[in-house]
């Protein structure tokens, strides 16, 4: 019956989306965020859903494009620029890269898969841009974080709560085992990166009932992080929850903020996250730490030998032989990786992709009317971006989507703060 049900609900998705590509990428971003292919692991078998999703809305942009209803203007930016300058140099790493080839033990992934997996993200991305143009989409996009955050909190604590869980908490996984999250670092990060929507979007709303399910959420979500015991998680965690605390415009009730999340932690830190949280800031006598910058080390030297190519595409691991005599692994940064597989324009255009944002989103919240929806997410973006490049000073999550949605989001607030600027159209 719940197969039945999906395949009726990606049917009328695709229907949709061939008159509105907008409302697949909104669906598409939440199959990416939240997974169900995973929670709901046997519905979804045989079943191809994301290409069920990606499809149609692929030609429903294409059909947009002959209508001449797809607006062009607010991809002509930085940001885009870099970000089509990071995804060139990729995909010519794959080509040029010297170690793409090499096959031994320690090649974790397939060049080619991966690469495969990098020209889809980047289509369904570049779409994104073109679609979420105004402010009614911006909003309805804005809440696909947030959704699958509460869901994945609940998910969570009620692993918790069952006792289904042992040690570290990761994601949800399928039969196989494999799962978007699969990882306890990875499934830290997307916490990370939501609490400060649930935070900020909860001030937009004018009911109690709705703000304070948001804000309650948020202590749930800061419980699932300290299951999967992520040193980088709490980090990221310490980080949102005190930039979410000191930006917020109402700041009694922000800096409320910063001595709850300490409290939640002393009391339900639990004893591995604490007992490995010890090892943070005497690092160089932790093994985790010390393989990490084993790691780091490598990817240097990959850097300064292949600096225009890198070593190729999801080539770190077969490469890291000739680099190293310690025992090969991914590099746990995501900046070193794409430095290191891609070269070093790929690695500054990436740099760069990000940073504008940042910038943009710093000066687009004073641009917005105070109490704005715009207003509230454009701090929800600024802050839920540098948690997750936090995040990524730890991990490899140059393949992660969640990026690319705030990305999108960023884009689009920083066109409209451009037509607020000039004309007070929103």
């Amino acid at each position: 019956m719940g197969k039945i049900i999906l395949f009726l609900l990606l049917i009328s998705n695709a229907l949709y989306s061939l008159i509105h590509p907008w409302f697949g990428i909104i669906i598409g971003y939440l199959f990416d965020i939240l997974g169900p292919q995973y929670i709901w692991w046997w519905n979804f078998q045989g079943l191809r859903a994301f290409y069920l999703i990606a499809i149609p809305t692929i030609i429903g942009f294409m059909i947009s494009i002959s209508r001449g209803v797809i607006n062009f203007e607010h991809v002509k930016n930085k940001v885009v620029f870099w970000g089509i300058v990071y995804f060139v140099f990729v995909f010519l790493s794959y080509l040029w890269g010297p170690y793409v080839d090499v096959i031994n033990k320690w090649r974790f992934f397939e060049p080619y898969t991966v690469l495969l997996n990098m020209i889809k993200i980047f289509i369904f991305f570049f779409i994104g841009l073109c679609c979420i143009s105004d402010e009614k989409k911006v909003k309805l996009f804005s809440f696909v974080l947030p959704i699958a955050v509460i869901y994945l909190t609940y998910w969570a604590n009620m692993q918790y709560l069952s006792g289904k869980f042992f040690i570290r908490l990761s994601g949800p996984k399928d039969i196989t085992g494999h799962g978007l999250y699969s990882d306890e670092n990875n499934f830290a990060m997307v916490f990370v990166v939501g609490i400060p929507f649930l935070f900020y979007l909860g001030w937009h709303f004018k009911k109690w009932y709705l703000r304070w399910s948001f804000w309650l959420a948020i202590p749930f979500a800061w419980h699932a992080i300290f299951l999967t015991a992520s040193r980088g998680g709490l980090v990221g965690a310490a980080f949102v929850s005190l930039f979410s605390g000191l930006r917020c415009p109402k700041k009694m009730i922000g800096i409320l903020l910063i001595p709850a999340f300490i409290i939640a932690y002393i009391w339900q830190g639990g004893p591995v996250l604490k007992a490995r949280a010890k090892t943070i800031e005497h690092y160089e006598q932790e093994s985790s730490a010390r393989t990490r910058i084993e790691a780091w080390k490598a990817g240097i030297r990959m850097l300064l030998s292949h600096p225009f190519t890198g070593v190729g595409i999801a080539s770190f691991g077969q490469a890291f032989p000739y680099f190293s005599d310690k025992k090969p692994r991914v590099a746990h940064n995501t900046f070193i990786e794409i430095f290191a597989e891609s070269g070093v324009i790929a690695g500054i255009s990436y740099f760069l992709f990000m940073f504008y944002c940042i910038v943009a989103l710093f000066k687009s919240r004073n641009i917005f009317a105070q109490d704005s929806f715009c207003f509230y997410l454009s701090d929800a973006t600024l802050i839920g971006l540098c948690g997750f490049l936090v995040c990524s000073l730890f991990l490899t999550l140059n393949g992660f989507e969640i990026q690319f949605y705030l990305v999108i989001l960023a884009n689009s607030l920083i066109y409209l703060s451009k037509k607020v600027f000039r004309n007070g159209e929103v």
